[in-house]
């Protein structure tokens, strides 16, 4: 399997990378066991010579695996760590700065914003924020970091412009701090900005609608109701994205089936919240039709005996991990809102083909939380990417042998058994 996990070391495999837990200790722990650190560092090395076209995503994985290897006392890694200080083409996303910052604290610091102060001295529209010294200041001590810097300055004009830089952009997020809120858009701007031509998708309605008053709420679903132009009823069904709609009105029952995807969704988030015996014949028939994602949304809070194991007899695996994705989270959250021990099919749906391991953890937690997690998925979660899910699935397991052993089993026997 060698090629395979270094494959795994080169590529991230994580469905998101900003949501879920970062690989590179779980893969380190792997190849340290099996003794490929030394083909992990020569891979990576090769890649470096000849790099291929830019992926952030791969190019933070080889840098926080170098991080673990220099860790560990490896010279190799720690100079190719170093290297692979980048700054991504066309944005201000950099490699290898916090994984260097982590390894080296104040002298990982120093020798990353002496970069950072080179690339805004080439490109005005560069910038930096107080992130790493930050990160610092969490692991040895308050100011700790911006005092090391300021030191340097002095004789480093690197450094200086890192501090010119980073005082320019803490002024600017000052600046935008002070701009006008969504708030203060009344209900009657948002419905007439909902119905311009260039108006684009309008998600920040979301947010418009978390922050207004049920007053101003109110004017915006009177002139949702009367509304027919599909493009504008999309934009004024985001204001209830997350408070959801005042009440049920029958008038909004055919945007649920809307040919338009995020027409349909849009109207499906505002009234999933409402129970109605409409709504729930509404869902069935999404579900019907197979429209299983916002089918099961709508079937939380309009849930019935026989939803769940009616939902598992209709689930069908794709190779389109987005589907997998989006449908995972709402059968998770019918699972939640409704904990059975018919659950499990759909629980053992989301755990296989959810790309997500966060989806797979919480898979993992309700079907422990039931009671009905098999024990073959406790062990194969005990090795998961996820450290979470591990410590989960390795409590439920201890668990299960103090209960099949009585609870006065020795712990070191306890271990042995799992």
């Amino acid at each position: 399997m060698e090629d395979l996990i270094i494959d795994n070391c080169l590529h991230c495999k994580s469905y998101d990378p900003q949501c879920e837990a970062a690989r590179a200790p779980w893969l380190f722990t792997i190849v340290d066991r099996v003794g490929l650190k030394r083909k992990v560092i020569q891979a990576i090395s090769a890649l470096m010579l000849d790099p291929p076209a830019q992926d952030h995503r791969d190019l933070a994985q080889h840098s926080a695996l170098l991080k673990e290897l220099a860790a560990d006392g490896d010279d190799d890694a720690r100079r190719l760590l170093y290297l692979s200080l980048a700054r991504m083409s066309y944005s201000a996303d950099v490699i290898a700065e916090d994984d260097i910052v982590a390894l080296d604290g104040v002298d990982g610091l120093i020798a990353v914003a002496r970069q950072l102060g080179r690339w805004l001295q080439d490109d005005p529209d560069f910038w930096v924020s107080d992130y790493l010294i930050e990160q610092v200041d969490e692991t040895i001590g308050s100011n700790v970091g911006f005092a090391a810097l300021e030191h340097e300055a002095t004789t480093d004009p690197d450094i200086a412009h890192y501090l010119i830089g980073l005082r320019q952009s803490r002024e600017s997020q000052n600046a935008a701090s002070g701009s006008p809120s969504v708030r203060a858009f009344t209900g009657t701007q948002i419905v007439a900005h909902a119905k311009e031509g260039k108006s684009g998708k309008c998600y920040w309605f979301r947010r418009w609608g978390i922050q207004a008053s049920e007053d101003q709420r109110e004017i915006v679903f009177a002139a949702l109701l009367v509304e027919q132009t599909p493009e504008h009823i999309g934009r004024l069904l985001r204001c209830f994205g997350k408070t959801g709609i005042p009440r049920y009105d029958d008038r909004l029952l055919s945007w649920l089936f809307c040919i338009d995807p995020e027409v349909r969704g849009a109207a499906v988030e505002a009234v999933a919240q409402l129970s109605h015996f409409e709504l729930r014949k509404a869902a069935l028939r999404l579900i019907a039709d197979g429209d299983m994602t916002n089918g099961a949304r709508m079937l939380v809070a309009n849930f019935d005996s026989g939803d769940l194991s009616l939902c598992a007899r209709l689930l069908d695996p794709t190779d389109d991990e987005e589907h997998h994705h989006s449908l995972g989270t709402h059968l998770l959250e019918l699972c939640a809102a409704h904990p059975r021990t018919d659950a499990l099919d759909c629980l053992l749906y989301v755990y296989e083909f959810s790309p997500c391991s966060t989806c797979r953890r919480g898979a993992v937690d309700a079907l422990i939380d039931i009671g009905i997690a098999p024990t073959w998925l406790l062990k194969e979660s005990s090795f998961d990417a996820d450290p979470e899910t591990r410590a989960l699935a390795s409590e439920a397991l201890a668990a299960n042998c103090q209960r099949a052993f009585g609870h006065l089993q020795p712990a070191s026997n306890l271990q042995t058994l799992i």
